[in-house]
């Protein structure tokens, strides 16, 4: 029984690989990269990310190094790149959900820290282009 399933799963592994399917992209991933924050536009708020739909829109944020790292990861022809940008207090957390639906749509919400001292923050994203998202206020 455990042969022919395994059977089964290679046969059909087989059968996608000779289709020529491409690997499926990845609804969100978090790219460890950061914008050059004098390329940033003053007064940015959480809510309000920057959409990056080429190597071209990304170059005017990022040094050479995050650059090659987002062109390395991100396929453009598949994918955008977000990138939250904000001062706040060093402990604010943005977090996000991918909710249960077709096509997934991903939810980004801040949960603000209670320190009093403010820094800035970013965290950039890329994501299948076909997905929605949204941002949600702080509770």
């Amino acid at each position: 029984m455990t042969r022919s399933m395994l059977g089964l799963l290679t046969l059909c592994l087989s059968a996608g690989f000779a289709l020529g399917q491409e690997p499926i992209v990845d609804t969100i991933v978090e790219l460890k990269v950061t914008p050059e924050r004098g390329k940033l536009k003053e007064g940015l708020a959480w809510d309000k990310p920057i959409v990056i739909h080429s190597q071209d829109e990304a170059a005017k944020l990022f040094d050479k190094a995050a650059l090659a790292t987002i062109t390395k990861k991100v396929d453009f022809k598949k994918q955008i790149v977000l990138v939250f940008a904000w001062d706040g207090s060093g402990d604010d957390k943005l977090e996000y959900k991918i909710l249960e639906s077709r096509p997934e749509q991903v939810s980004f919400s801040l949960q603000p820290g209670a320190s009093k001292n403010d820094v800035p923050h970013s965290r950039v994203f890329a994501l299948r282009s076909n997905v929605k998202w949204s941002v949600k206020a702080p509770k």
